[in-house]
């Protein structure tokens, strides 16, 4: 029984299955009848109406035959042959053949695909063959019309192209020639090869335009303009050169030739009715001219710079020359009070050597310019150049200066220091004095003794001559340093002189009931008898703390207020 349930549910469920998958492929079956039915109402035979209204001959009669066969094969066919394709797919769906009834689909697919390929590019040929015809037709006028104004222009002005009129001619009768054939294309009915032979026209009339726009143009720079310009640059060249000039790194003579070469050139390109480059040669000729007077005005311009700045750089040098001297005999009066460092003196030595080289290569530009044998423009450099090192070391005696200047205001910094030492170590003692030390530990009587002598080595060293103040400058830097580090200890030793003494004041009212305390406040006072007042408030507030915790903290409230009751 449950095997014939089981059947049951099985064919129910291939028949599910099954009626799902025919479904499916009817709506598919739909979907391309109704695509075919789609491509037979395409309105190609409104299209090949207007085909017909041309001249049905030549180009467009093969045309036309090949759409009309091409359409009739899709209508007798190809759609016959989707019909039938259907009519089978269906079949094969109803026996539960779906595979094959795909597959039949995909075919008919690919089939109309292909079809509606076909129409489209029947389509867009006609169009475009119509297209063809209304734009020549347009178009054509417009090409006659320029032709008309190119062959007037010719014939009035002739004479302005000069030997490119012939050649010139020549192009526009090979364009009259192609109207011709147009108009025999387009007769035959021809019309897409018409419209080939018309595009070429129009570019041909387009650039004999820019011919005839630019040739007299281009001539007038060759034979008037630029010859103008290279004689009044010929005229300023020679003028210059007569005031005493020295121009040979210029070269003009070689650049002329060029020119003139190249302007020969650009003429022979033109008699030919060629402009390609030309107008850029030309541009770059007229560039080259300006660079030549930009190197005539260079040269004008660097002899007045020369003129007028070697006289005032002669007298800069003269003056550092001076100062330099007055700094020699300044620097041999500061030997007698410093002793001046190796590298110090080798600075002078390299200013000296530096002004000895400037004053050689002035005097050199000086002789070159009474000899009048190079370039005033290689002279400016050469001047602007002794300038810039000038001012180098103008700069570098002035910093040296500054050195045997700052010589002196540092001996009396130091000697200012040394006082100021002397107070801080004069306050330590007094300090000392006031706080009833019992008395000192070793190692900070050692400390004191340290201090002193690095203050009488600073003493010593400012009174040796010549003072060499280097030496006392590193030695003051460690006097300061031992001197703060002994200030620092007093004042942390008297505070704690002053703190212990306030511990075991404290700790006194727990001496009767804590035997213990006693003995640690009694090991305490030892230590600070003997001067180690550390290590005494160390034992007394470790004690106490023990007892009393935040003792301490207490007692140093009470020291607070009673140090601002004394202020």
């Amino acid at each position: 029984m449950e095997v014939v349930i089981g059947l049951i549910i099985l064919l129910f469920f291939i028949f599910g299955i099954g009626y799902i998958f025919r479904r499916n492929i009817y709506k598919e079956i739909d979907r391309l009848e109704a695509w075919k039915i789609e491509i037979m109402n395409k309105s190609i035979i409104d299209e090949f109406t207007k085909v017909k209204e041309l001249k049905m001959t030549g180009q467009t009669e093969k045309m036309f035959e090949r759409w009309r066969n091409d359409w009739d094969e899709i209508i007798t066919g190809q759609l016959p042959e989707v019909e039938e394709l259907l009519f089978e797919a269906e079949e094969y769906a109803d026996k539960y053949r779906f595979q094959k009834s795909k597959n039949t689909l995909l075919h008919i697919e690919s089939i109309l695909k292909e079809v509606e390929k076909q129409i489209d590019s029947i389509i867009e040929e006609i169009n475009e063959l119509v297209s063809s015809k209304q734009k020549n037709s347009v178009e054509s006028k417009e090409a006659k019309e320029q032709f008309k104004q190119l062959k007037k222009t010719l014939i009035t002005h002739g004479h302005v192209f000069g030997k490119a009129q012939k050649k010139l001619e020549g192009e526009l009768d090979e364009i009259a020639n192609s109207m011709k054939q147009f108009d025999e294309e387009t007769d035959s009915g021809n019309y897409l090869k018409a419209r080939d032979i018309l595009t070429e026209q129009k570019s041909q009339l387009n650039l004999l335009q820019m011919k005839l726009e630019n040739i007299p143009k281009l001539l007038s720079e060759i034979h008037s303009i630029i010859p103008g310009e290279l004689q009044a640059l010929q005229q300023g060249y020679k003028e210059m050169k007569e005031k005493g000039y020295f121009l040979s790194h210029i070269e003009l003579d070689q650049e002329l030739e060029r020119i003139h070469n190249s302007l020969t050139s650009y003429k022979d390109q033109l008699d030919q009715a060629n402009i390609d480059g030309v107008r850029a040669g030309l541009d770059e000729i007229h560039e080259t001219i300006e660079e030549l007077y930009d190197l005539l005005e260079k040269e004008v311009y660097a002899s007045q710079f020369v003129k007028i700045e070697i006289g005032a750089f002669g007298e800069k040098l003269n003056d550092l020359l001076e100062k330099k001297k007055e700094t020699k005999e300044e620097t041999d009066l500061v030997k007698q009070s410093y002793q001046l460092s190796e590298q110090d003196i080798e600075k002078l030595r390299e200013i000296d050597k530096r002004l000895n080289l400037l004053e050689k290569q002035y005097q050199q530009i000086v002789s070159e310019l009474e000899q009048s044998h190079i370039a005033h423009t290689v002279l400016k450099e050469e001047l602007e150049e002794l300038n810039r090192q000038l001012e180098e070391t103008k700069a570098q005696h002035e910093n040296y200066r500054q050195m045997l200047y700052t010589l002196r205001k540092d001996e009396l910094r130091a000697r200012e220091q040394v006082n100021d030492l002397k107070r801080v170590m004069q306050d330590i003692k007094r300090s000392i004095q006031k706080s009833n030390i019992p008395g000192l530990p070793v190692r900070f009587l050692d400390k004191v003794q340290a201090a002193q002598d690095s203050l009488d080595k600073i003493v010593l060293k400012l009174e040796e001559v010549p003072l060499n103040m280097s030496a006392v400058q590193q030695d003051l830097e460690d006097a300061v340093r031992v001197i703060e580090n002994l200030k620092e200890e007093t004042e942390e030793m008297i505070e704690q002189v002053y703190l212990v003494e306030k511990v075991i004041q404290y700790g006194n009212r727990y001496r009767s009931s804590h035997k213990w305390l006693a003995r640690k406040l009694n090991e305490a006072e030892e230590l600070f008898r003997n001067y180690e007042y550390g290590k005494s408030l160390e034992e007394a507030a470790a004690a106490i703390e023990e007892i009393e915790p935040g003792a301490i903290e207490k007692i140093q409230a009470i020291i607070t207020e009673e140090l601002k009751e004394k202020q």
